[in-house]
């Protein structure tokens, strides 16, 4: 904090306090001149024991240094003058000393080993199984833990599994991570977790380029593949409908995002697992929600007719809103000019068909304003019977299959079509 220059101003008060009669005297100490300065100019410099008193109270529920800041000062505005002067490094300072005796038990056992022992043993009593693991002649180590309750989803969806890692959730540096699944509810789900001491695969890969005979294609793969690790399982995903839908590790960099504000480099392994149990209760809680919703759910949506929203409250929650978006979609279609597509069937080669195998907007714009109505009833019937036993699992396989039946002329097969 800042100081001020001694010796500009020698005000001084006498307090008196009487205690038989209950009263206190304030006055003036031996005629000594007024303040030759604003008291709010003093506050600047140490902050009122009011604005202090907040900042505790805020503090107290661990919400980050800048919203505190922000909490105390739409509070106190107009109480108090200081609290304009407030600043997130003094807040820090504050947190720091009001929650270091709630985080005593989040920073664990000093001893690394010991700290192991008792986040197991913690994991356990929570339910968890627990497994250490360790790869021989490396320096890898850790352990995995998953819940009982998320066993049957991990064993039904988990054939598509998104992984990602996380870091600064405890003082050893371990590496968090989750995975995550699609259910067939359409909601992502935390399945697993593991802390490993060391990750990646650069090692390997620096050795099979260095045994690579040829230079040229050395220099060519450090150029082009060294750097890019994460991208190399991406080109093969126009043959699954499910991969064509995931394209990125977001819902699992949110799940991390939200639990490192709760967790801390200062923890232990015990400390950042008492934080992931209460996350993961959290998201299986919200899971239970979704899936309740699923098919109980029906849609609000302006703009769309009244026989075409009767058929979209047939479907899914999730999938009704993903129709109304197509919907919607096709004003502004028609505000850039563009024309009526000239479907005549309901196969689009847009990503969104490709994706669901549902009425796309180019698909939506025909039925409205072409001259075919392409979604009939029996055709919005069997779009529904997709969902009917399977959810969003239906995306998870398809394959052709050849039927035997009695032969067709190139008229009926394209009519067929």
């Amino acid at each position: 904090m800042k100081t001020r220059p001694p010796e500009l101003c020698f005000a001084k008060i006498k307090v008196s306090q009487f205690i038989s009669e209950q009263k206190v005297r304030v006055e003036r100490y031996n005629d000594l001149p007024d303040y030759t300065h604003l008291l709010d100019k003093s506050e600047k410099f140490k902050r009122s024991q009011v604005v202090r008193t907040l900042v505790e109270q805020e503090a107290l529920k661990n919400y980050r240094p800048p919203a505190i800041v922000s909490a105390v000062k739409e509070f106190a505005t107009g109480l108090n003058e200081s609290v304009k002067e407030l600043r997130r490094k003094e807040v820090t300072n504050i947190k720091s000393k009001v929650r270091g005796s709630l985080d005593t038990h989040l920073i664990g056992n000093l001893n690394r080993e010991l700290d192991i022992q008792e986040t197991i043993i913690f994991l356990k009593k929570q339910g968890y199984l627990v497994e250490r693991y360790e790869v021989i002649h490396k320096p890898t180590s850790g352990f995995v833990f998953i819940h009982p309750n998320q066993i049957n989803n991990l064993e039904q969806y988990g054939w598509l599994t998104l992984i990602d890692s996380t870091h600064k959730t405890n003082r050893y540096d371990f590496r968090l991570f989750t995975l995550h699944i699609r259910n067939t509810y359409g909601c992502w789900n935390v399945e697993a977790h593991f802390f490993i001491t060391k990750v990646g695969c650069e090692s390997i890969i620096q050795q099979a380029i260095d045994e690579y005979p040829v230079p040229t294609i050395k220099q060519y793969i450090k150029r082009n593949f060294m750097k890019n690790t994460h991208q190399w399982a991406l080109w093969a995903q126009q043959h699954s409908l499910l991969l064509l839908q995931v394209t990125t590790t977001n819902p699992l960099e949110l799940y991390h995002s939200e639990l490192k504000k709760s967790t801390s480099p200062k923890y232990g392994l015990i400390g950042a697992c008492h934080k992931i149990v209460a996350l993961d209760e959290k998201k299986r809680s919200d899971s239970e929600y979704v899936s309740f919703e699923f098919r109980t759910k029906n849609i609000s949506a302006i703009g769309v007719g009244h026989v075409i929203l009767h058929e979209i409250h047939k479907f899914p929650f999730p999938v009704q809103q993903m129709l109304v978006n197509e919907f919607h979609a096709v004003q502004g279609r028609i505000e850039k000019g563009k024309p009526t597509p000239g479907l005549i069937s309901l196969n689009c080669n847009c990503l969104f068909f490709r994706q669901f195998l549902l009425p796309c907007r180019h698909i939506f714009h025909k039925h409205v304003y072409g001259d075919i109505k392409l979604l009939t009833v029996d055709i919005w019937e069997k779009f529904q019977k997709m969902f009917e036993e399977a959810g969003f699992k239906i995306y998870m396989h398809r394959e052709l299959v050849e039927i035997e039946e009695p032969k067709k002329t190139e008229a009926e097969k394209a009519a067929e079509n």
